[in-house]
């Protein structure tokens, strides 16, 4: 990838399974975003905190650290329109259920496939740039 994305095409992936966060990445540069990744909620946090502008997270629920859901509440208390997708083995009526007072969080039933990752971030009004 070059340089040649702005800021808003900047996605942060926070997933503790190397092969689950090697997938998304592909995925996501294969369409244009440039991707920072963190393996826990702390590298997560040091990333938001140094990386620039972000356009959309997605979070791991079962992170090693922390949990998803409480990552994504540090998030929101910090940057209360960022669009953050919530990605988890676990039924998709249960996280939609416990996300629902926030329209600006997303859900992802693992596993999924490219267009169903890029499709949940287009749900949240973050479009894929053109890949260069």
């Amino acid at each position: 990838m070059t340089g040649q994305h702005s800021a808003s095409a900047r996605v942060l992936i926070v997933e503790d399974e190397m092969l689950v966060r090697m997938f998304a990445v592909d995925a996501l540069e294969d369409v244009g975003f440039q991707v920072l990744q963190a393996g826990d909620a702390t590298e997560a946090t040091t990333a938001l905190q140094g990386g620039g502008d972000v356009a959309a997270v997605i979070v791991d629920m079962g992170l090693p650290d922390r949990s998803g859901d409480q990552l994504a509440a540090e998030m929101r208390a910090k940057l209360e329109n960022l669009p953050i997708l919530i990605a988890s083995g676990r039924s998709e009526r249960e996280l939609k259920d416990r996300f629902a007072a926030d329209q600006r969080i997303g859900v992802l039933v693992k596993p999924y496939t490219a267009s169903m990752l890029i499709g949940a971030l287009a749900a949240l009004g973050v479009q894929a740039p053109s890949p260069q």
